[in-house]
């Protein structure tokens, strides 16, 4: 073969290498680019808003200075003289555009400070979100490995044609532009994340999460100064319940799925669908527990709580908690609320779905309640049942599937029918709700106990069309959410009388902001106080609220305001429609 025939193949299969380089780079910077502009949707909108605000080219510049910040730190990190240096950036980048796609396909809306916040604050239910939303990942997954590699493309080709860069700066310059986002979010509200590059976004609105947690301590909380009166009963229960949804019982005395309510009809009165305070459980739990009212959110974070005002009443306190393992707190308590307690009971069960403990937990409740109201002394007691909460498989024995089609044990909400989640969730409510009550009303002696049954939120079973949240939904969450149970259980004569009295006008009208008030003055607390204070018991005619919170309402002082609603109609239309029943099997 000649010379000239070699150097022709040489510079025609070098010509093709260096033709399939650039095309390869050009997809990879392609792959980087989309992925910034895709998690930064609102860049442009930002722009537009930025270019019309009251000083615009100011504004306009530091969004432009910002993003080319962005840009140059990531250059740096793609042109680290030690690999090492580029290797941690890059996994951490990837395992951000994880997460952050992730959030995207599941709130189907762009992240919000508020969205990190509560995902903090929930961060103890990680576990069931990652078996509940795992196929949520799987193409967010894909991309992620398809950015890191172009990363590393990016990479070589720019180290070919440029000098190295210094790894201190490469190391540091991504902790600056972090940081520079976390305070400008700080100072200036949420909003000021809004259009930043977009691999940024997460980590910066996490360190102010950080931020907040390190810089800001709730006030001391102020001690009762009013006297009680007589108590109305000995023993006082509240119970709140978990993701249990107010339209699958309550609004009139079927109780198909909870029968045992039925049997014991003589001991319960119901007030139908109520309206929660939120649409996520911590929130929920803190109206209940501090005695928030609608008009001062922020004085409730230093009025006494419920347990202050128990103890000054001369009951014995009484924290059941079902949903954590001992040593780990949920639902906004901390120590300094633990020690307004006198006993903490959190029952010691491995969290593993459709195992027998971890199914029964809710009813191992009811023995421990038992030997509290046993004795002679009153006790206040406050529980929150472990309930439904996603995953709906797993939370009832398989032999007591009434409902099906159901859905199988791990199947991702989004790969779901939804009449199968539907029956999934019926049947979680039949086997775990309706157990707690027959071994409730079975069990204890309730001539001289009230119990007070409600539960955090209600679930969206994916009415909406937009986002997977069942709950917890910032801004496309469904009326559902905000819909729970409002029962009470006594065969108190005289109590039973007041509770009777109200509830024709209450009935589908109260919400959680009422227990509060309730139970003060249950304790013995005058009435004219608790209204002033708290609100309207529901012993009286109420005015309805209608409408739950979706956003924040315990906010650090720099941090801004931004309350939002979302109505309940009434009449609650109700899901509970009649499935394909099949035999139950006993357990």
């Amino acid at each position: 073969m000649s010379a000239s025939h070699n150097r022709r193949s040489y510079a025609s299969n070098a010509a093709r290498n260096a033709g399939q380089n650039v095309l390869m780079i050009m997809v990879s910077v392609a792959v980087v680019v989309g992925v910034l502009l895709f998690l930064t949707r609102d860049v442009f909108s930002q722009l537009i808003f930025l270019s019309q605000s009251e000083n615009p080219v100011r504004n306009v510049a530091i969004f432009a200075a910002l993003w080319l910040l962005a840009i140059a730190s990531l250059k740096a990190v793609l042109t680290a003289r030690l690999t090492a240096v580029h290797v941690f950036w890059n996994l951490f980048l990837t395992l951000v555009v994880l997460a952050h796609l992730s959030l995207l396909l599941i709130l189907a809306d762009n992240l919000t400070l508020f969205d990190i916040r509560r995902m903090w604050i929930e961060r103890g239910e990680a576990g069931a979100a990652l078996l509940f939303y795992w196929s949520e990942l799987l193409l967010p997954l894909l991309i992620a490995v398809a950015f890191s590699l172009s990363l590393f493309r990016i990479r070589a080709w720019l180290l070919s044609q440029y000098s190295p860069s210094s790894s201190c700066v490469a190391a540091g310059f991504p902790v600056f532009v972090t940081g520079i986002l976390a305070a400008m979010v700080a100072m200036k509200g949420p909003t000021a994340a809004q259009g930043m590059a977009g691999v940024y976004i997460l980590p910066g609105l996490l360190s102010v999460i950080l931020f907040e947690q390190i810089a800001d301590e709730r006030p001391e909380r102020r001690p009762v100064t009013v006297s009680a009166g007589n108590p109305l009963i000995r023993n006082v229960i509240v119970v709140m319940d978990e993701s249990v949804s107010g339209d699958f019982f309550g609004q009139d005395t079927d109780y198909s799925l909870v029968p045992s309510l039925k049997v014991h009809a003589d001991a319960v009165i119901n007030y139908g669908v109520a309206t929660s305070a939120h649409n996520c459980s911590s929130y929920s739990n803190a109206v209940l527990r501090w005695g928030v009212v609608p008009s001062a959110f922020e004085q409730a974070l230093q009025l006494p709580t419920i347990w202050q005002y128990s103890q000054a009443s001369g009951y014995t306190s009484t924290y059941i908690d079902a949903q954590k393992p001992p040593g780990t707190l949920a639902n906004f308590m901390n120590i300094d609320e633990l020690s307004f307690i006198n006993q903490v009971k959190q029952l010691n069960v491995e969290q593993i779905e459709r195992h027998q403990a971890f199914m029964r937990i809710d009813f191992d409740i009811v023995d421990h309640l038992v030997s509290l109201v046993a004795d002679d002394k009153p006790d206040f007691i406050y529980i929150n049942k472990l309930g439904v909460h996603f995953p709906y498989e797993g939370k009832y024995p398989a032999s007591s599937t009434r409902f099906q089609p159901a859905m199988a044990l791990f199947e991702p909400i989004g790969h779901s029918d939804r009449q199968a989640l539907i029956n999934s969730y019926k049947n979680a409510i039949a086997w775990n709700v309706n157990g707690f009550f027959e071994r409730l009303l079975n069990s204890i002696d309730l001539d001289n106990t009230v119990v007070i049954y409600t539960s955090d939120h209600g679930q969206d079973l994916l009415e909406e069309g937009t986002g997977l949240l069942t709950h917890c939904n910032r801004n496309s969450g469904s009326a559902y959410q905000g819909m729970v149970p409002m029962l009470v259980l006594t065969r108190h004569p005289q109590l039973r009388q007041r509770f009777e009295s109200s509830l024709a006008e209450n009935r589908h009208q109260l919400s959680h902001f009422n227990v509060f008030p309730t139970v003060l003055e249950i304790l013995g607390y005058d009435h004219d106080f608790v209204k002033q204070h708290y609100g309207d018991a529901m012993f009286y005619p109420v005015e309805r609220i209608g409408k739950f919170y979706t956003s924040e309402l315990f906010l650090p002082e720099h941090a801004q305001h931004d309350y939002e609603w979302k109505s309940v109609p009434l009449p609650a239309p109700s899901r509970l429609t009649s499935g394909a029943l099949v035999s139950q099997q006993a357990d």
